[in-house]
């Protein structure tokens, strides 16, 4: 016998060699009838289908099979196909080929089952049609744009209240589709998704303890999960009222569900949930869930659905929900007893409706840190209870609910989910401003349920250490005894072969939580930890070979930017050179890699100014030769790591050092990647700053750049590294203009004259435009690298087309920008020429741009106090700003000419 695979393929073949259906050859007709009884008696999923011959059956079928009884065995053949094969179409063409014929043919076959209210309905096919349609349209939505508002003609009257089909199972399978149509659709969906949602939403109201109802309710809330997913823009103006529907059915079915209804005057009824489920079969049901009687399954569904579609929510409108999350997190007035996610992950009798009362809950905290922070416990007493302190008393219910459920817990997969849950609380939570120390409760509670034979559990407990290390405040008091190193010892343990690798993994990522908060504890017991790393760096487990590396990047980024910590001696980084990084950066993972390289990033200055010559040239060179690797996030490592280099002064005062870096850099401002680009604009800016010291110090010498080693070639390269990054994204640019400023301060003064209606003048207009417009980084590096320009000696301000662009763009900085850093960066700027003859091409150039100037400065001066459209980070700098408007007035009094007469009548203002 064939197999299924060869035998499906075997039918489809000898199906489309059957001559066309001619009337009165009943042979045929059999034949074909007889082959599709086959194709649907399969034991799907089959082995091997090929696309081509699910296209070629459904062509056929949709061709010669639209009347009884071929018609219904159809249908059950593309139901089975769907649900069971998950057919994969190779291309756009061939699957809007193939869902359109599945769907023409399916509203065909609806069409056929009857007219609503007439007694030629045929029910049972009618169901399977819509069973099959929904089936068939989940994820397939956007590959029958065309057939949408055949599809909405058809289903809506179905999926709406008062249909004329009495059958509630029709309504509700025809909701079913509705939603399964809008999934993956996109933005071009957005007119369908937004008449879908609003039929949905109108099937949320109804008496939900009278079984078919219940039904209903239930799917259309599935569909709503489907579209908030989708476009989560849905929900913003009809919010509160779904949120009404979801605190109903997600957290208050009745005891008696006979007297639960829904009408606009209905009172919420809150009492403990029932336990709920998705799947409409019973047989589908947990083990859990078995015994339960049919109508509580009944109100697990719906709840089930609801507290999905509340996660949902969550999710997609995070700011929306902050108003109510009083309706859905425990209430510090009612007592851990009210209704809430809490209380449903305690009391319901399903564990699936506890799985996604816990899966809510993380949603409602996951990103929500701004808005905890407000959080504050207070012992004064007032009229009214502030946000501050009623968010505190939400947290206290919060954690003594999730520390109860996770020492109670006997369900691993719910134990699992409560302490992950519990770990995205810690993050999100300020501890500092709440009075009881939580974390030492957290700790001891999730340190109890360690469980080493459940490799699940403990590498969540794990997590949840690692944030409670990484939450403000020292866990500890002191490292020692019970503290920390008892901890280490136990991640330690836990970090080594046999462990499983999500375990080792997670302990990996708790050595660095102490790295990153403790690292003086990671040096003490450094002993212990290496012959750990040297297993994890050479294990077979990407992931583990890269957590290994994540330590030792952690460990070394503390060292070198955290005060106080016990600096390790300088053959420790040598040896972290020669036996970890050098192996990382050959390593196959890119994650890997790129961690290497970070960690040659973070030599503390002094360490990597002691280190030999030619150990600094080798950390250099395996830096540079990673700027090439295949993957943009080593690239961009790389590239940091060379812009620090650069900032090092032992290496700001090697030329061939930087000219190295000088040579490599310029090459990746054009990186595909905007990562790299971001960070080769950072490293080119710190290259610039050291060229210019470099480039002052040769000519006070009286040479160039070029003559140290430098070439003008090289320094054109870098030029045009700026240009690009000035012109690329927010990020780039205010590095961007950074470097140029810089690298126009060293240009050799024939490069300056020669290009300055060329090349000088592009940097210029680059430089103006960031000037203008952007990011106020940006705008302020622009103003900042004007004042370099314009203090440069051989730079032809005054004697190029572009002078006036200058002066103007500045004067308009100093005038109507908001911001009072770049304010005061562009009137320095101002002052930046020291003669007159540098503010204008013409005599009468120059009085105008310094009146212009002069003008600007004063009218900041009287508008200085003015704070009414400031921001408040604004107001320090508020002095600084008058200082240096001041200041620029002055020199530009100094540099006044006697026939600048138009300002010397303004005296009396000036003066004032």
């Amino acid at each position: 016998m064939q197999s299924a695979a060869a035998t499906f393929d075997g039918l489809v073949v000898e199906l489309t060699k059957c001559a066309p259906p001619i009337a009165g050859q009943a042979n045929q007709e059999s034949k074909r009838i007889s082959i599709l009884g086959d194709l649907v008696a399969l034991s799907y999923p089959v082995k091997a289908c090929s696309a081509e011959n699910v296209r070629k059956l459904v062509v056929y079928g949709r061709k010669y099979w639209n009347h009884p009884p071929a018609n219904g065995l159809f249908t059950d053949l593309l139901f089975q196909l769907f649900s069971k094969q998950k057919i994969s179409l190779p291309t756009l063409d061939i699957q809007q080929e193939v869902i359109g014929q599945c769907v023409d043919f399916l509203l065909s076959a609806l069409k056929s089952t009857g007219i609503p209210g007439t007694s030629r309905i045929d029910g049972d096919l009618r169901l399977n049609v819509l069973r099959t349609l929904g089936t068939v349209l989940f994820e397939n939505g956007a590959a029958c744009f065309k057939s949408h508002s055949a599809l909405l003609n058809a289903l809506t009257p179905l999926a709406s209240e008062g249909s004329t089909d009495d059958d509630p199972e029709v309504r509700r399978m025809a909701l079913t589709c509705l939603g399964n149509l809008c999934v993956k659709t996109g933005t071009k969906g957005a007119n369908l998704q937004k008449e879908v949602y609003n039929i949905l939403m109108r099937n949320l109201v109804g008496d939900v303890s009278e079984e078919n109802t219940s039904k209903v309710v239930s799917s259309a809330l599935r569909g709503l999960q489907l579209l908030i997913n989708e476009n989560k823009t849905l929900v913003q103006d009809s919010a509160p009222t779904l949120l009404s529907f979801l605190q109903q059915y997600g957290l208050a079915l009745p005891t008696n569900s006979h007297s639960f209804t829904t009408t606009a005057s209905a009172k919420l009824i809150k009492k403990p949930p029932r336990s709920l489920m998705t799947i409409p079969s019973d047989s589908e049901f947990s083990d859990g869930e078995i015994g339960l009687p049919r109508n509580r399954l009944r109100d697990s569904r719906l709840q089930l659905n609801a507290i999905l579609c509340l996660q949902a929510l969550a999710k997609a409108q995070a700011k929306l929900v902050y108003p109510y999350w009083f309706r859905f997190l425990p209430d510090p007035v009612e007592g851990p007893s009210a209704p809430s996610l809490i209380s449903v992950m305690r009391d319901s009798e399903s564990p699936k409706v506890r799985h996604a009362a816990c899966a809510a809950l993380m949603a409602f905290l996951e990103g929500s840190k701004q808005y905890l922070s407000v959080a504050e416990d207070s012992t004064i007493k007032t009229a009214f209870t502030s946000l501050s302190q009623k968010l505190a008393e939400q947290l206290r219910e919060i954690h003594q609910g999730l520390l109860k459920a996770v020492k109670e817990e006997t369900q691993p997969l719910l134990l699992t989910q409560e302490l992950k849950c519990l770990g995205v609380l810690i993050k999100n939570c300020t501890y500092d401003r709440l009075r009881h120390n939580y974390r030492q409760d957290a700790y001891d509670a999730v340190t109890s349920r360690i469980t080493p034979e459940d490799f699940g559990i403990t590498s969540s407990v794990l997590e949840c250490i690692a944030a409670l290390l990484d939450a403000g405040t020292p866990l500890f008091s002191t490292p020692q005894a019970d503290g920390l190193y008892a901890l280490l010892d136990m991640v330690m343990a836990l970090a080594k072969k046999p462990e499983h690798i999500s375990v080792r993994v997670a302990a990996l990522d708790v050595l660095c939580s102490v790295a990153r908060n403790a690292p003086d504890v990671i040096g003490a017991n450094w002993s212990k930890l290496v012959d750990i790393l040297v297993d994890a760096e050479t294990d077979a487990k990407d992931a583990v070979r890269a957590a290994a590396l994540k330590l030792l990047e952690q460990y070394t980024h503390s060292c070198g930017a955290k005060e106080g910590v016990q600096v390790p001696p300088l053959n420790w980084w040598t040896d972290l050179v020669d036996h970890h990084v050098q192996t990382a950066i050959q390593d196959t993972f890119y994650a890997v890699r790129s961690l290497g390289c970070d960690c040659l990033s973070h030599f503390p200055s002094i360490i990597f100014e002691n280190l030999p010559p030619k150990r600094q040239y080798a950390c250099l060179a395996l830096a540079l030769g990673m700027v090439q690797d295949e993957d943009h996030t080593v690239r961009a490592a790389a590239c940091r790591t060379l812009g620090v280099y650069v900032s090092h002064p032992a290496v700001m005062e090697d030329v061939l050092f930087l000219n190295d870096v000088a040579t490599t850099i310029p090459q990746l401002a054009t990186d595909k990647n905007i990562n790299v680009r971001i960070r080769t604009s950072w490293a080119l800016a710190n290259l610039c700053d050291a060229l210019a010291s470099v480039g002052e110090s040769a000519q006070k010498q009286g040479v160039d750049l070029a003559e140290v080693g430098i070439t003008h070639e090289t320094v054109v390269e870098i030029i045009r590294a700026g240009l690009a990054a000035a012109k690329d994204n927010d990020k780039c640019r205010s590095n961007g203009v950074r470097a140029l400023g810089n690298i126009v301060r060293v240009c050799p003064p024939m490069l300056l004259v020669r290009e300055a209606e060329r090349l000088i003048k592009e940097i210029v207009l680059v430089v103006l435009k960031n000037v203008d417009s952007g990011s106020v980084k940006a705008r302020w590096n622009a103003c900042h690298a004007l004042g370099n320009m314009l203090r440069t000696d051989a730079f032809p301000i005054g004697r190029a087309s572009w002078t006036d662009a200058v002066y103007e763009s500045l004067i308009g900085a100093v005038v109507t920008c908001k911001n009072f850093k770049v304010r005061i960066s562009a009137a320095a700027a101002i002052a930046g020429p020291t003669t007159r003859d540098r503010y204008g091409t013409t005599e009468l150039g120059a009085s105008r741009n310094i009146t212009k100037s002069m003008q600007a400065m004063v009218t900041g001066l009287e508008n200085a106090s003015n704070l009414d459209d400031a921001a408040f980070g604004e107001f320090k700098y508020g002095e600084q700003l008058s200082d240096q408007l001041q200041s620029t007035l002055t020199h530009l009094r100094n540099v006044l000419g006697a026939n600048d007469l138009e300002i010397r009548g303004n005296e009396g203002r000036i003066e004032a």
